[in-house]
């Protein structure tokens, strides 16, 4: 009895990824693809940093499968291959920011010119009978959320797992959501190999991590996927809701920066302000901070969902989000007082 090629592409996932995992794992050691532990890192060995390439080639194997690939998934692989590969270089050589944001914004003009597909609409984002259309605006806008959102998941790569689910949540949500069947299949591939990964970043044996590539590479994917999924004929949410969907990671990232900004260093230098490190200066496992990241996370794409299924309007959801990022800052600076003050 043949399988359908969908069930053998799954099943492909399953057996692939981690056979090419335990190769480039081989490999990174000999080209020095590892992460050093330093005094921000909290493994005390080193770990290969392949996660992301991993899933780069696993994600493009799937296209092979298909003769007539979507056109957006296509140019997705190869403006993605551009963030991966810089994410790579940075891996190795330790790059500076402006050649990271660089090649982030020529991979999103790739997409946006030839893909086509840019934010047009921020929907009735301000005010009742208001439709915001950005025009002349919307390849800059569409540049900055989508870097936007590659830097905060960056951002969120601190504890193992953490920017696998900061990804997972939503990509299930539109996977679920969507109607292309490509795109859907094509998620569910990616998301058991990020199942597969974090067995992997889990093992003590056979560790490995993400790396700026594999988070880069998450940050471009999930950008793209929200910016597809929300505008024209495509959309099955309201840009508001792709905020809920992605609302931790930019809360965090928003804090960090302004925090970093108001020491008076660079907001792009690395320290540990975010959630996951005050989780962590509490006393929690690495474990329990993941679970407690999940709770919020979740506690915000459920908000997000309850609020557009009960179609509240849309500029109350905004303005509903932008108090809640507020508050994320007042309740972070206050426990970050009391704890170095206990200290």
């Amino acid at each position: 009895m043949n399988l359908p090629m969908n069930y053998l592409v799954l099943i492909l996932a399953i057996i692939v990824m981690p056979v090419l995992l335990m190769l480039l794992r081989v490999v990174s050691f000999k080209i020095g693809l590892v992460d050093v532990p330093n005094t921000r890192k909290i493994h005390s060995n080193s770990v290969p940093l392949v996660g992301g390439i991993t899933l780069f080639i696993m994600s493009c194997l799937l296209l092979v499968f298909y003769k007539n690939t979507d056109i957006f998934i296509f140019f997705l692989m190869l403006a993605s291959g551009l963030v991966m590969l810089v994410g790579l270089l940075d891996d190795i050589f330790q790059l500076s920011s402006f050649w990271r944001f660089m090649v982030q914004i020529i991979a999103s003009i790739v997409m946006i010119y030839f893909a086509q597909v840019q934010i047009n609409t921020f929907g009735y984002l301000l005010a009742p009978q208001w439709e915001v259309q950005l025009g002349y605006l919307a390849v800059p806008v569409t540049i900055f959320g989508v870097v936007g959102v590659i830097n905060a998941l960056n951002m969120a790569d601190g504890i193992d797992g953490l920017a696998v689910v900061t990804f997972f949540l939503p990509a299930a949500v539109l996977c679920i959501l969507t109607n292309d069947s490509l795109i859907r299949l094509w998620l569910v591939f990616l998301l058991i190999c990020l199942g597969v990964f974090l067995i992997f970043n889990k093992s003590s044996r056979y560790k490995v991590f993400l790396g700026d590539n594999g988070s880069m590479f998450l940050g471009f994917v999930l950008a793209w996927l929200l910016v597809k999924l929300s505008q024209g004929s495509s959309a099955v949410i309201l840009p508001v809701s792709a905020l809920y969907l992605v609302a931790l990671p930019i809360y965090d990232t928003i804090f960090v920066m302004l925090r970093r900004i108001k020491a008076g260093v660079s907001p792009f230098r690395p320290d540990k302000s975010h959630l996951h490190h005050l989780f962590l200066a509490c006393g929690f496992s690495q474990t329990k901070t993941l679970f407690a990241m999940l709770l919020c996370q979740l506690f915000l794409i459920a908000l997000g969902w309850i609020l557009a299924v009960v179609e509240v309007a849309e500029y109350l959801q905004f303005y509903l989000f932008v108090i809640l990022s507020i508050v994320y800052y007042w309740v972070m600076q206050s426990f970050w007082k009391l704890k170095n003050t206990k200290n």
